[in-house]
């Protein structure tokens, strides 16, 4: 399958959804904020426990995958943070930027592209990289959101206590001690968690719909160079410097080198953090990664 074949046939249905949103949503009366709402308190913690809970977790792969990634988030969040700050940005600018830059799509689109291209066998240690992604973004997102207004030590409590972080720490608990709830429940989970991907694509074309402002400003330009260049570069080199090599580097790049994450709007909208803003981000960066993703994926063959 080519590059492109991959890139189209996994991000196509993500642009057809976004479409819809923006299209039907209005005419049928739909509200942003409570599709929102219901996949910030419902669907994203269903999601995480149903990842999470009866994972195959292998303690040394998953520090290592684990702090690649978080290198690689931390420094596109870094360059972003310097850049605005630099420029002049107010708080909340830089914040929405450095929650852009950092919190990528590994779960569809993250996912399906490392197994079309690398193969099944690559699954486990993309989906810890996607563990880690989601859950430290998620934190991190709110945490920015609250800092702006709080002390550090307020913002790091709300983070902690947001639905994702607290359905992720339940399900990591019950998978260390092979505890899992009954049919009822974990069927349930399972269902909802399937609900949150759609729902967040069609919630972002509403956006999309209702800001009708659309335009590549600088500090959009920055956070999509952060997460697309600056990411996927700082995690293959983390990856490389601690040991990975193979299809798990080459994982580790291109699990970076996602656009950002949907659920950074959803994080916005709910937390007021320059909702606008991190919908164009998602956009536009999506769309970019059509043309920057198929350079990622040639140069990761050339990974020891």
């Amino acid at each position: 399958m080519s590059v492109a074949s991959v890139l189209f046939d996994v991000l196509g249905p993500v642009v057809l959804i976004v479409a819809l949103g923006a299209l039907a949503g209005p005419r049928l009366g739909v509200d942003v904020r409570s599709l929102s709402r219901l996949a910030y308190w419902v669907l994203g913690p269903a999601f995480m426990f149903d990842v999470l809970a009866d994972a195959d977790l292998e303690r040394r792969v998953i520090l290592q995958l684990s702090a690649a990634g978080l290198a690689g988030m931390a420094a596109a969040a870094t360059f972003t943070w310097i850049v605005l700050r630099g420029s002049g940005a107010d708080g909340s600018m830089v914040a929405a930027g450095a929650m852009t830059s950092a919190y990528g799509n590994v779960g569809n689109a993250g996912l399906a592209i490392s197994v079309f291209a690398f193969g099944d066998d690559v699954l486990p240690a993309a989906g810890v990289f996607m563990l880690a992604i989601n859950a430290t973004g998620m934190m991190l997102g709110v945490g920015l959101a609250h800092g702006r207004r709080g002390s550090v030590t307020s913002a790091v409590i709300r983070a902690l206590l947001a639905p994702m972080t607290v359905a992720s720490l339940v399900a990591l608990a019950a998978n260390s001690l092979s505890l899992l709830p009954p049919p009822i429940l974990t069927r349930s989970i399972g269902l909802l968690s399937g609900a949150l991907i759609p729902t967040m694509l069609f919630t972002l074309g509403l956006q999309l719909y209702s800001s009708r402002r659309f335009r590549v400003r600088f500090p959009i330009a920055v956070s999509t160079f952060a997460k697309l260049v600056v990411a996927p570069a700082a995690a293959s080199f983390t990856a490389l410097a601690i040991g990975l090599t193979g299809d798990l580097a080459a994982v580790s790049a291109v699990q970076s080198a996602m656009p950002p994450a949907v659920f950074c709007m959803v994080v916005a909208l709910e937390h007021d953090l320059e909702p606008e803003a991190v919908t164009s981000t998602v956009a536009f960066a999506t769309v970019t990664a059509l043309f920057t993703l198929p350079v990622v994926l040639l140069l990761t063959p050339s990974l020891p």
